[in-house]
């Protein structure tokens, strides 16, 4: 059993995290700041960490897919390789796969950049992460350093919430009076400004880049990922890592009912205003926002909660004009 734990609480999953090492919970407890769960919670999934210098898979795994975070479109004639547009987001986030073992009923995601492992079984809720860590009679000084925990983070998520029915989007979202508004589009579009700048006018914050959505009896949801946010400030050209409830002094929202989508585009100096769309069209936006289908554990729950969603939430474009006149109540007004 391991000596040190700690839960975490995303979308209406309590994560389990065991490590026979203090510092790994540290990080996780830095990381997840804004997740903790209470002990008394009962426990969903359970994630064992382990440090061990290779990792073997079964010999009749198979791979189901493989990805990588600068693949933006689908490959035609490349069987197995996913479009991201999730992990991609993630700046520890590089080359990863899928393989099965139909004979154990279980699943091996692989992350490269620091060959890492996730075994995951299903029927039992439970996930070991395999860092990576060689003697050090056989590693140069370098590769002495602990594996880091954190690094895998993305695609541990990714694996937990598609078990549960949850799936990353690539958006953001506040809550206002305990009602999800999630803000869809491209990079650039201006998602993370109107996030933030709502969460200034008192909204409360869930993500300013990914979030989750799911659907709870029949309600659909928007479950927050509360990292760091990367933002422009005082105009420079860079963008630095802000802790958005804290620098902000705002409140944050760990999930709640999904109450309308917008697809975000920049309107220049006038004021911002919005348009209704097609439900059809939300249906084709939240799959672009997905990671792709195979990379669904449950394809056909993914494709469900897509046509769920976007048929029952209404859908506009938000035509983000002048960030000075923008007011909460434009999306009060919408629903």
């Amino acid at each position: 059993m391991a000596e040190y734990s700690t839960r975490v609480q995303i979308a209406d999953i309590t994560i389990r995290f065991d490590s026979p090492l203090e510092s790994d919970i540290s990080d996780l407890d830095s990381f997840f700041k804004y997740h903790h769960a209470d002990s008394s919670k009962e426990t969903d999934c359970t994630v064992v960490l382990k440090r061990q210098g290779s990792f073997y898979m079964p010999k009749d795994a198979v791979m189901l897919w493989q990805s990588k975070c600068q693949d933006t479109t689908e490959q035609k004639g490349r069987v197995g390789r996913q479009r991201i547009s999730v992990l991609s987001k993630f700046d520890t986030f590089g080359q990863a796969s899928c393989y099965v073992s139909r004979e154990r009923g279980e699943y091996y995601y692989g992350l490269m950049q620091d060959k890492s492992w996730l075994c995951c079984n299903p029927s039992e809720h439970r996930i070991q992460y395999v860092l990576h860590q060689r003697s050090p009679r056989n590693c140069s000084p370098e590769e002495k350093k602990v594996a880091n925990p954190i690094n895998a983070m993305p695609l541990l998520i990714h694996v937990i919430s598609t078990l549960f029915g949850r799936f990353l989007i690539h958006g953001a979202a506040v809550s206002i009076d305990n009602k999800a508004y999630l803000f869809l589009g491209k990079s650039g579009s201006g998602k993370s400004t109107l996030s933030t700048d709502l969460a200034k006018r008192k909204a409360s914050f869930m993500g300013d880049d990914i979030v989750l959505i799911y659907t709870k009896d029949s309600v659909p949801m928007v479950g927050s990922l509360l990292f760091q946010a990367k933002l422009h400030l005082d105009n420079a050209k860079d963008k630095s890592d802000i802790d958005v409830p804290e620098a902000m002094h705002t409140d944050c929202c760990l999930s709640a009912p999904l109450a309308a989508v917008y697809l975000v585009r920049q309107n220049g100096l006038s004021a911002s205003n919005v348009e209704p769309l097609p439900s059809i069209d939300l249906l084709q936006h939240l799959m672009d926002a997905s990671n792709g289908m195979m990379m669904q554990y449950d394809k056909q729950q993914w494709l469900a909660t897509m046509y769920d969603i976007s048929e029952r939430t209404p859908f506009f474009i938000f035509n983000f004009g002048d960030r000075s006149s923008l007011d909460i109540s434009l999306l009060k007004t919408t629903c």
